[in-house]
């Protein structure tokens, strides 16, 4: 029998009790009605969640608290369920919100903490796109100037916007997977980061490396999200923006995609793998068609090697 500890108030104690008999409440890792988990611990927990209706994830940055507060100079770094529930207080007590605003947080060193319950529960992510959504605050100030993401933080990214796309059957673009920069603050969709009229800068004008631009995240992070569904591969590649010539290519990802045609809209001929060499004769963007007529590369996930 669980016995609730006295400091708890009688809302996360009711909250609790309904997270173990939803099968959603990990003792060792649980505290004030947050669990945090690995990115495979969260593979695992997300399929046996309800299948609920969710039609899209939005993307946002904590901004502050940022990477400063994050980590000490003793090398340490804060509790990770101590700082949700901190976020969940100024969202209540502060903001008058009847939960904390987001499904998940993010950290700098890959845990993923949960946030209000994915039964159906609408946050308080953006406003005029918030209905049938998941929130998810991705912990950092990812503007630029600001924090450069973990190679951690980065593969629980992936893992986790690949997981709830499979789980809830969200198939990954800008129409189902946005920031909050490209939304007013009175909620108007602009589709795209525009300074002037933005709310916010969420996910950061410097998110991933590539931005917080309708075509940075086409063009990177929804890649990213379509490879792990496709590979299980959460590699980030590094943002193709210098002039690219023909030349051998090494590849960097553990598993990549050889596509018919230069982009992700083209079906997959084969793979091939890490620290694999291949000459590559023609540009188009961002890809290379392989010499050996198999399809075409994305260079992002390479190096030039000769």
């Amino acid at each position: 029998m669980f016995v609730c500890d006295q400091g708890y108030s009688s809302d996360i104690h009711q909250e609790i009790i309904n997270q173990i008999v939803e099968g959603e409440y990990d003792m060792a890792n649980s505290k004030y009605g947050f669990t945090k988990m690995t990115s495979n611990e969260f593979k695992s927990w997300i399929t046996k969640q309800g299948n609920y209706k969710y039609t899209g994830i939005q993307v946002h940055h904590t901004w502050s608290p940022s990477y400063k507060n994050f980590y000490r100079a003793d090398g340490t770094h804060e509790d990770e369920l101590a700082r949700q529930n901190s976020m969940k207080t100024y969202h209540v007590k502060t903001n008058g919100w009847a939960d904390i605003a987001q499904h998940f947080t993010i950290f700098p060193n890959g845990s993923i903490v949960t946030g209000r319950k994915l039964s159906n529960t609408t946050p308080v992510g953006i406003k005029g796109w918030n209905a049938n959504k998941i929130c998810i605050e991705i912990y950092g100030n990812f503007d630029k100037g600001g924090d450069t993401m973990t190679e951690e933080q980065k593969q629980a990214v992936i893992t986790v916007y690949g997981e709830l796309c499979k789980k809830f059957k969200i198939t990954p673009s800008t129409d189902t997977i946005r920031c909050h920069a490209w939304f007013t603050a009175g909620g108007t969709y602009l589709g795209d980061y525009n300074k002037a009229k933005s709310a916010k800068t969420c996910p950061g004008t410097n998110f991933m490396g590539f931005g917080n631009t309708k075509a940075a995240i086409q063009n990177n992070f929804i890649p990213l999200i379509k490879q792990y569904i496709n590979t299980g591969n959460t590699e980030v590649f590094k943002p193709v923006t210098d002039p690219v010539a023909c030349g051998v290519y090494k590849v960097t990802a553990n598993v990549l995609n050889v596509r018919k045609g230069p982009g992700t809209n083209y079906g997959v001929a084969c793979t091939v793998k890490k620290g694999e060499a291949y000459t590559i004769v023609k540009i188009n963007g961002k890809w290379g068609q392989l010499k050996s007529g198999a399809g075409w590369i994305h260079l992002g996930y390479t190096e030039k090697v000769k």
